[in-house]
C-alpha cells in the first residue's frame, strides 16, 4: 500500500509538471467519456432498464394487422379480450386499456387531464398496491357499476392535499360523479407519465359483439414457463377458428391479410427508437476509440521524451515490473480524473438531450445519469487507462531503455517502431472520423429531404386547440351540433382570425381515425383487400383555414346540415383508388352499417354524394409509418363528434389570440376547458424530434470525431518535424529549398490521409445495412455526401499537415545542425 501511495504521488507531480499533455488529454477524456455517459443514460433509462412494474419480462402487447387494408398495426376489439380471456391458456391474465382524455371538475374550474381506461384486470397485473383505499374490483368492470376513480399520488396531493379522506369523495369527470376508492403509490405508472387518474372500463351489449371495431390496446401477463412464442401460437389458433365461427369475414380478412401480433411490452414501447439508440451508441464509442488513439498517441510522444529518465531508473535497479506499475498509475489516475470530468459533462449532455425533446421519445421522462450510469462511466475511464497504458507497457518490455535512448540521442528520431504506431493510429482516426461523419453527414440529407416534403397544408399562422364536449350534457347529435355551430360562428368574428375551423382530426396530433368505405360501383379484382382510410369530420372553413387545396368541387359549406343530402369530400389519393381517370363529382360512396354491407350495399349502408377532391395530407407526420390509402371527410353537421379541434389562421401571431378563444369558450359553457393549445408549426416540430435529436448528436460527434483526427494528424507530424529537425538541417544545408521540404512533411500528412480515408471507405460499407434504416429519401452509399465528407475531412487534415509543415520549411539548418 505504501508503495502505491508512493506512485500516486510521484504521478501527480509528473502531470502537474507536464500540464499541457495533463489538459489535453483530460480535455479528450472528458469529452469522449462524457459523451458516452450521456448516450449510455439515454440507453440504459430506454432500452436495458427494465419497466418498474411487477416482473416486466412476462408482459406481452397484442394487436391486430390489416397489411393488405393498408393498417399495418391497430388496435384490438372488444370480442378479441374475451375470446382470448376464454381461450389462450399461455396467459396468467389479460386486460385491455386506453388513455383518454378526460375533463374533472375542480371546484368550478374544469381541467383537462390525461386518465387511464382500463379492464380492472390491469392495475392487478401490474402488482398496483394502493397507497390508500383499494384498486378497482371485477365488478366495477360492468356498466351500472363503473363509477369508480383511483388517484395518482400527484393528482391525490394537488386536489386534496394528501388527506386520507379523500377515499369515499366523488369527484365530477366528463360530468359524471364518480367515487374515489383508491390512491396510488408516488412514481407508480404505466407506459404514460402523463395519466393523473384510472377509471374501470366496462363494455355494452353491442361492444362485446362488434368484432374488428378495434378500439382498445391489450396487454397479458404470461404464465411462468409461457413463451410469447407459444402465446402467438394459440393466438393465430383462435383467429383461424373465428374465422370459420364467422364466415361473413373470412374472405375479407384473408383479402386483408388479417393476423394477429405478440410482441414483449418492453420491446414493443421502443420499437421506433431502439435501432436509432444503438447506432447512436456505435457512434459515440467510434468518438471514443478515436479519443483513445489521441491520447495514446500522446502518451507515447511522453514516452519517447522520458526515455532517459527510464533509462536512469533502470540503471539504477528499477525493474520492468517497478516501471511497468508506475506507468499504469500515472495513466490510470489521469484517465480516473477525466471519467470524474466526464460524468459533469454526461450530467450536462443529459440536460441538453432534454432540451432537445428527450421526453418525448418513449420512456424519454425516464432518463437520468443514474448509479448503473455512473458506475458504467467509471468502468470505462478505468478500461481506457489500462488500454492507454497497453502500448507504452508493451513497448517498454520489448526494448531496451538505454540503448532506444542512446539511439534517440544520436539519431534524433525515435525508433522505426514507435513511429509506425504512431501513424497507424492517427490512419485509425482518420477511418473512424471518416466513418462518423458519413452517418452524420446522410442523417443530415435526410433530414432536408423531410423538410421538403410537402404536408399538403400550410402550418404557418395556424393555431389548434381542443375542446371536448361530454356526452353527459352532450348527450345527443342536436345538442352537439347547436354548440359547434354556437362556438364557430363566435370564434369568426374574433379580430384578427381570417379563418377557423373545427375538426374530428388535428393533423400531427396523434388522434384520427379510420373506418372503410366504399364506391358505388366499384368492382374488387380477386383477393383485394378493402382499404381502411383516415376518416375525418370538419366544419365548413376547416379547409381554408388549413390552406388544404381544392382540386376539383367545391369545399363544405353551411348550407351541408343534417337536413340536407349527405354528402363526402376525398382526397386525390382515394379517388385515385376508386375511380382512377374519371371523374368523382357526383359519385356516390357508402359506409357499411354491418358485416354483411362488407361485400356489397345492404339496408343498413349509409350513402354519401361526393361534392369535392381535396389534395392528401400527412397526417401522422411528414414521413408516413402506415398506409392508409387516403382520406375522406364528413361534414361536422351530419357526423358530430365529441372530441373537437380548432384551426384557426390569425393575421398576426397566432397565440396571442387564445385568451379571446378562451373567454369565448368559457361564454358558451363555463365547464368546457380549452385544451391542447399548440400552433401547427409547433406539431409539425414535434414529429421531427426523433429525426432531429439523433442528427444534431452525430453531428456533433463528427465535429468532434474531426477535431481530433486533425489534432492526431498534426501531433504526428509536429512531434516528426522536432524529431527530425536535425535531419531537415542537413537537407536544406545540402540544397533542399523550403517548397520541397514543406511538401516532404505534407505529403506525408497526406499519405495518412489517403490510407485513412481508404479504410472509412470500407467501414461505411460495413455499417450500410444499420444506416439504411434511418433515413429517407437517400442512399446509405449516396455519392454527393461521401464525397462532400471527403472533401471535408481533407481541407480540415491539410489545413492540420500545413501547420508543421510550414513549420519545418523555416527551420534553420545552422541552429539545426548546431543542436
Amino acid at each position: 500500500m505504501e508503495r502505491l501511495f508512493q506512485d500516486l504521488r510521484f504521478a501527480v507531480r509528473l502531470l502537474l509538471k507536464d500540464r499541457a499533455f495533463t489538459l489535453t488529454a483530460l480535455l479528450t477524456l472528458a469529452i469522449c467519456i462524457g459523451a458516452n455517459a450521456t448516450i449510455f443514460s439515454v440507453v440504459n433509462s430506454v432500452l436495458l432498464r427494465p419497466l418498474p412494474i411487477r416482473e416486466p419480462e412476462r408482459l406481452v402487447l397484442m394487436h391486430n394487422s390489416y397489411p393488405r387494408a393498408g393498417v399495418e398495426r391497430s388496435s384490438n376489439g372488444v370480442p378479441d379480450y374475451y375470446d382470448r380471456l376464454r381461450e389462450l391458456q399461455a396467459f396468467e391474465e389479460q386486460a385491455l386499456y386506453d388513455t383518454r382524455g378526460l375533463t374533472v371538475g375542480i371546484e368550478g374550474d374544469p381541467q383537462r387531464m390525461s386518465g387511464m381506461m382500463a379492464t380492472p384486470s390491469l392495475l392487478r397485473m401490474l402488482g398496483a398496491a394502493p397507497l390508500h383505499g383499494r384498486i378497482f374490483t371485477e365488478a366495477e368492470g360492468e356498466l351500472g357499476n363503473d363509477r369508480k376513480v383511483v388517484l395518482t399520488y400527484g393528482l391525490w396531493q394537488e386536489l386534496y392535499g394528501g388527506r386520507t379522506e379523500a377515499v369515499g369523495q366523488e369527484l365530477r369527470i366528463n360530468g359524471e360523479p364518480y367515487s374515489i376508492v383508491g390512491v396510488l403509490p408516488a412514481g407508480f405508472s404505466f407506459l404514460d407519465p402523463d395519466v393523473r387518474l384510472w377509471i374501470p372500463a366496462a363494455f355494452s351489449v353491442e361492444e362485446k359483439s362488434a368484432r374488428h371495431s378495434n378500439n382498445w390496446s391489450m396487454v397479458g401477463r404470461l404464465r411462468p414457463g409461457a413463451t410469447a412464442a407459444q402465446a402467438q401460437q394459440q393466438l393465430d389458433a383462435l383467429n383461424a377458428r373465428n374465422m370459420e365461427r364467422f364466415p361473413h369475414f373470412k374472405e375479407i380478412l384473408t383479402n386483408a391479410g388479417f393476423h394477429s401480433v405478440v410482441v414483449p411490452l418492453q420491446e414493443d414501447l421502443v420499437r421506433s427508437i431502439r435501432r436509432t439508440l444503438y447506432l447512436l451508441w456505435g457512434g459515440v464509442l467510434f468518438v471514443l476509440l478515436i479519443g483513445v488513439v489521441n491520447i495514446t498517441n500522446l502518451v507515447l510522444v511522453r514516452s519517447s521524451g522520458r526515455a532517459k529518465e527510464l533509462a536512469t531508473r533502470q540503471a539504477l535497479g528499477a525493474g520492468l515490473g517497478r516501471l511497468t506499475r508506475q506507468l499504469l498509475t500515472e495513466t490510470v489516475l489521469l484517465t480516473a480524473a477525466g471519467g470524474l470530468l466526464g460524468l459533469a459533462v454526461g450530467y450536462w449532455g443529459v440536460s441538453v438531450l432534454s432540451a432537445l425533446g428527450l421526453e418525448r421519445l418513449p420512456r424519454g421522462t425516464e432518463v437520468r445519469l443514474d448509479g448503473v450510469a455512473v458506475a458504467f462511466t467509471l468502468l470505462l475511464a478505468l478500461g481506457v487507462g489500462m488500454v492507454v497504458a497497453l502500448v507504452p507497457v508493451v513497448s517498454m518490455r520489448h526494448v531496451n531503455l538505454s540503448q532506444a535512448f542512446r539511439e534517440e540521442s544520436r539519431s534524433g528520431t525515435s525508433g522505426h517502431g514507435t513511429r509506425l504506431v504512431r501513424r497507424s493510429l492517427v490512419t485509425a482516426q482518420v477511418a473512424f472520423a471518416f466513418m462518423l461523419l458519413i452517418g452524420a453527414g446522410l442523417l443530415l440529407a435526410s433530414f432536408q429531404r423531410v423538410l421538403a416534403i410537402d404536408p399538403g397544408f400550410e402550418p404557418a399562422s395556424v393555431l389548434t386547440a381542443r375542446v371536448a364536449p361530454p356526452e353527459s350534457r352532450y348527450p345527443d347529435s342536436q345538442a352537439l351540433r347547436i354548440f359547434t355551430g354556437r362556438f364557430l360562428e363566435r370564434l369568426r368574428t374574433l379580430p384578427g382570425v381570417q379563418q377557423v375551423g373545427i375538426t374530428s382530426s388535428v393533423p400531427f396530433s396523434g388522434d384520427s381515425s379510420d373506418s372503410v368505405i366504399l364506391a358505388e360501383g366499384y368492382r374488387m379484382a380477386p383477393g383485394e383487400s378493402l382499404i381502411s382510410p383516415f376518416n375525418t369530420s370538419v366544419s365548413p372553413g376547416y379547409f381554408e383555414s388549413m390552406g388544404i387545396a381544392l382540386r376539383s368541387g367545391r369545399f363544405f359549406n353551411d348550407s351541408d346540415t343534417e337536413r340536407s343530402p349527405n354528402v363526402v369530400i376525398v382526397d386525390e389519393r382515394l379517388a385515385r383508388r376508386f375511380w382512377r381517370d374519371t371523374n368523382p363529382l357526383g359519385r356516390r360512396m357508402y359506409s357499411p352499417g354491418s358485416a354483411q354491407d362488407l361485400t356489397k350495399p345492404g339496408p343498413d349502408s349509409r350513402w354519401y354524394t361526393v361534392v369535392g377532391v381535396v389534395s392528401e395530407i400527412r397526417m401522422s407526420g411528414l414521413v408516413e409509418t402506415d398506409d392508409r390509402v387516403g382520406a375522406y371527410y364528413f361534414p361536422l353537421a351530419q357526423q358530430p363528434r365529441h372530441n373537437l379541434g380548432l384551426t384557426i389562421r390569425a393575421d398576426s401571431s397566432s397565440t396571442a389570440i387564445t385568451p379571446a378563444i378562451r373567454r369565448t369558450l368559457a361564454e358558451i359553457d363555463p365547464e368546457l376547458p380549452l385544451f391542447g393549445v399548440v400552433t401547427m408549426q409547433e406539431r409539425l416540430e414535434e414529429t421531427l424530434v426523433d429525426r432531429r435529436t439523433p442528427m444534431v448528436l452525430a453531428a456533433v460527434f463528427g465535429a468532434v470525431a474531426l477535431f481530433l483526427a486533425a489534432v492526431g494528424i498534426y501531433g504526428v507530424l509536429a512531434y516528426q518535424v522536432a524529431q527530425r529537425a536535425r535531419e531537415i538541417g542537413i537537407r536544406m544545408a545540402l540544397g533542399s529549398d523550403a517548397w520541397r521540404v514543406f511538401l516532404l512533411i505534407l505529403s506525408e500528412g497526406l499519405l495518412l490521409l489517403g490510407a485513412g480515408l481508404a479504410l472509412g471507405i470500407i467501414g461505411a460499407f460495413s455499417i450500410r445495412s444499420a444506416l439504411e434504416s434511418q433515413l429517407y429519401g437517400v442512399g446509405a452509399m449516396d455519392p454527393f455526401v461521401l464525397g462532400s465528407v471527403a472533401v471535408v475531412l481533407g481541407l480540415v487534415s491539410l489545413a492540420a499537415c500545413a501547420v508543421p509543415a510550414r513549420r519545418a520549411s523555416r527551420i534553420d539548418p545552422v541552429i539545426a545542425l548546431n543542436q
